[in-house]
């Protein structure tokens, strides 16, 4: 959880809210409806560097974190100091029409003494706009992630003696029709999952290619505004989950399954006050050889703008997540967040957050709650220098006493930008 997968998460929730109303929206033009920390600063945002129709925004991290339970475990615990170093470019069209970006990056973590933790991890995503019609347009997106599991995740393992790490390909296309009041929307994306093989504490070597796995998914949604400031809809999704290998901690079988989510619920905008949206449906994941998952699917995002200087975010939602657990198929989760942030000074922004998460794990006695919080500090130099400080606690209750943990994170960075 260091600071750029702090900003990354809060972004999202914003980013969300964004896809959930059709293009033309007023939550995507009006700067009312930007949280605090969105809103343009036009004498502290970096200007970017033009070339030809592209804006290029490039930006270095350097950030150093203690960490009082490195390994996440409930006794025994391990402190260490971890200095970061993250890279980033973004680049954007400035087209009149159609758009195409580029992200990439990456972020390498260093540990003071405990080096078989550290860590390099890094992506490359590419995504961009076909405008066909003024309400017609084609979306795609294709990226690649090479990532680490943190220790305490809900599958990573004490006899690990280093991080589980693993690749990540994504790719989707997308389509939105606006037609008057009614808008229709949809699409389909494939996710494939990778896992190297991670040295033990006991010398040997396990392999996790029983991870292995692609997830397909095809999307629907149709909405209709019966008011500039309410827009119903109904939302439906079909996925595939399937594993390339048997897994042999639930008696040597695949974890296969498919399953769909169908809801219908709300999107509104006050403006300048209250934004976001609400849903309720349900939701079914079939496994082949593990027991099944159904129940409520709910949800929500919200951004309230409590003053021009304060503005608040709010996320819920009810999923199902895949696990390794032996005999589980898989997690009945429910993810929660919320986010404060308020503008002290022009460049001077402070905040704090809250996440909880809820997770039951579907043939097996095991209940985990994350509790993680903290406040947070952003001082904004000029266009091209920032700072941030903050600290986190990340706590796991569970009702098996062996998976609890607490650790507490203090953080500093220092942005350069362009």
């Amino acid at each position: 959880m260091k600071f750029m997968y702090r900003r990354w998460l809060s972004s999202c929730v914003f980013l969300l809210l964004l896809m959930l109303f059709p293009a033309g929206s007023l939550l995507a033009q009006d700067t009312r409806a930007m949280p605090v920390y969105e809103i343009p600063r036009p004498d502290y945002d970096p200007q970017g560097i033009r070339a030809g129709g592209f804006l290029f925004y490039p930006e270095l991290t350097l950030g150093l974190e203690y960490n009082d339970n490195i390994y996440a475990t409930r006794r025994d615990t391990e402190s260490d100091w971890i200095t970061t170093i993250a890279p980033e470019l973004d680049v954007r069209s400035n087209w009149t029409r159609h758009a195409l970006g580029l992200n990439a990056g990456l972020e390498s973590g260093l540990y003071a003494s405990e080096s078989d933790e550290n860590y390099l991890d890094g992506h490359i995503m590419l995504d961009g706009r076909l405008d066909m019609l003024r309400e017609a347009f084609f979306t795609g997106r294709t990226s690649y992630h090479r990532l680490h599991e943190e220790r305490g995740a809900p599958d990573a393992d004490d006899d690990w003696d280093e991080p589980a790490r693993y690749n990540r390909w994504h790719g989707g296309l997308g389509y939105y029709h606006g037609l008057g009041k009614l808008s229709v929307s949809g699409g389909a994306d494939v996710t494939r999952l990778d896992y190297e093989s991670v040295d033990l504490v006991d010398g040997t070597r396990q392999s996790l290619s029983f991870r292995d796995r692609n997830h397909f998914n095809v999307f629907a949604r149709t909405a209709y505004e019966i008011h500039p400031q309410m827009q119903p809809f109904l939302t439906a999704r079909y996925n595939w989950r399937l594993y390339d290998e048997r897994d042999p901690g639930v008696g040597d079988v695949r974890r296969d399954s498919e399953g769909y989510r169908i809801g219908a619920g709300t999107g509104f905008d006050l403006p300048g006050v209250l934004s976001g949206e609400i849903f309720a449906g349900y939701m079914h994941q079939d496994y082949d050889n593990l027991r099944n998952i159904s129940g409520a699917w709910y949800g929500m995002g919200l951004l309230w703008n409590v003053t021009r200087l304060t503005s608040v975010e709010a996320s819920a939602e009810r999923s199902v997540k895949e696990t390794i657990q032996q005999d589980s198929a898989g997690i009945e989760a429910l993810d929660t967040s919320i986010r404060i942030d308020h503008e002290l000074l022009r460049n001077l922004l402070i905040g704090a957050f809250f996440d909880f998460t809820h997770d039951s794990y579907k043939g097996r006695d095991i209940t985990d709650k994350y509790y993680v919080f903290g406040p947070r500090v952003t001082y904004l130099w000029n266009r091209n220098l920032s700072a941030e400080g903050g600290y986190i606690y990340r706590t796991r209750d569970s009702n098996v006493s062996d998976r609890e943990y607490t650790e507490n994170r203090f953080q500093v960075s220092i942005t350069g930008a362009f």
